[in-house]
């Protein structure tokens, strides 16, 4: 039986709808908030730096850099006055110079292609009968952790861990947890090290099916794999952020120098370190208050971190929320005693949140997170006075130094 496939003229309509002005332009190679503030500005007509902010919701500073960077781009121009107006450029002549630009760079790849090849075969190419050492550099926090599984199946006698608390938290939700298990069933010897903030949360490392494991003092915020064939490493993580996990990166290398010389230090770390066994019910447990907190962070990754570090520190009752519009509610409804609530988010920032909350409470005690430490919001801050300020990349210790100042932590 021939079936024949129907298609409805609303059915190409809502398909037509679905590729929206902001999704075509990320096509041509702006950012979500880039094409945010194109689409505002093609709307206003020439306008203020702070009118396109208010009307595209985007905090003010980041609404600069991203006029500057449609005008290097050729989206927007700008006037001589003062204060400066902006104005969207032609978006027909605009995408007809991308669309040139890029023909004319597959012209030159294939051009250039096809002489690449010309030469090779007139060159005599012959593989190294001796196999030297391979480095490479991988990239993107999701890369690094499939890196990382490869590296535990390769292994087969001892591996060497070297993480920071953050991370072994953050492995739980990851397929690096399935494999260290599996490698247990190898029986391979795992020796994981890190730092003393997770031995008040051993129930992190328990569920990665780690017996015993040692406290140490790391040499580097990173991340450090070693076998006897293998090492990956890198200088620092992301603690909390999803946001710049594409940044993170690690060298992978199978070097016998530098696996020689990580083997050394892991086993340094190894004897030097204070042995835990994270079954043992005689570790102390840190007295939980009973108090709750709420994080508001439109990363989902930032938040559980930040959630799962108040926990480690002994606070029972941590509320998380990702959406601004929502966090409002979940105030009303828990009245926590502390917030911690991120700046740069889309809909509603963190400033807006504040004054709406304090309309609800305005003995509210809200603690301000963000990255931005330009002089705008710093004065801006200054001007709301949040109960404190926490600026990112931040450590544990700052937050918990937040909450010492207001007698939350028990």
């Amino acid at each position: 039986m021939h079936t024949q496939e129907i298609i409805l003229d609303g059915d190409l309509d809502s398909q037509e709808k679905e590729l929206n002005e902001i999704s075509i332009l990320q096509d041509f190679g702006l950012e979500e908030d880039e094409a945010q503030t194109y689409v505002g500005l093609a709307r206003l007509g020439f306008a203020k730096a702070s009118e396109i902010s208010n009307f595209t919701k985007i905090e003010r500073v980041r609404t600069y850099k991203i006029l500057e960077n449609l005008k290097n781009l050729g989206f927007a121009t700008s006037t001589l006055s003062s204060p400066i107006k902006f104005s969207a450029n032609d978006p027909e002549t605009i995408l007809k110079n991308i669309i040139l630009k890029q023909k004319q760079k597959v012209e030159n790849l294939e051009k250039n292609g096809s002489k690449f090849l010309k030469i090779l075969s007139n060159l005599k190419l012959c593989e190294s009968e001796i196999e030297l050492p391979k480095l490479t550099i991988v990239s993107n926090r999701e890369n690094i952790y499939d890196q990382m599984i490869k590296i535990i199946e390769d292994t087969n006698d001892e591996l060497h861990i070297v993480l920071t608390p953050s991370d072994i938290i953050r492995m739980y939700y990851t397929p690096v947890r399935e494999a260290i298990k599996n490698a247990f069933q190898r029986k391979v010897i795992i020796k994981l090290m890190t730092d003393i903030e997770i031995s008040t949360k051993l129930e992190y490392v328990q569920r990665l099916g780690i017996k015993y494991f040692k406290i140490t003092t790391l040499p580097t915020s990173g991340r450090l794999l070693c076998n006897k064939s293998q090492v990956l490493m890198s200088g620092n993580t992301s603690s909390y952020s999803n946001k710049n996990k594409n940044e993170e990166s690690v060298m992978v290398t199978n070097s016998n120098d530098i696996v020689r010389n990580m083997q050394s230090l892991c086993k340094f770390l190894w004897e030097t370190g204070k042995g835990i066994h994270a079954e043992n019910k005689n570790n102390r447990k840190v007295k939980q208050k009973k108090s709750t907190i709420l994080v508001i962070d439109d990363d989902p990754d930032a938040v559980n971190i930040f959630a799962e570090y108040l926990e480690i520190k002994g606070i029972s009752s941590v509320e998380r929320c990702t959406d601004g519009g929502k966090a409002l509610e979940i105030f009303k409804k828990i009245r926590p005693e502390v917030v911690f609530l991120d700046i740069m988010m889309p809909d509603f920032d963190g400033f807006y949140l504040l004054d709406e909350i304090r309309k609800i409470d305005p003995q509210a005690k809200v603690i301000m997170v963000t990255a931005d430490q330009s002089t705008a919001t710093k004065k801006k801050l200054r001007e709301i006075k949040p109960t404190d300020v926490i600026y990112k990349p931040y450590e544990i210790k700052q937050i918990m130094r937040c909450l010492e100042a207001e007698s939350y932590r028990s």
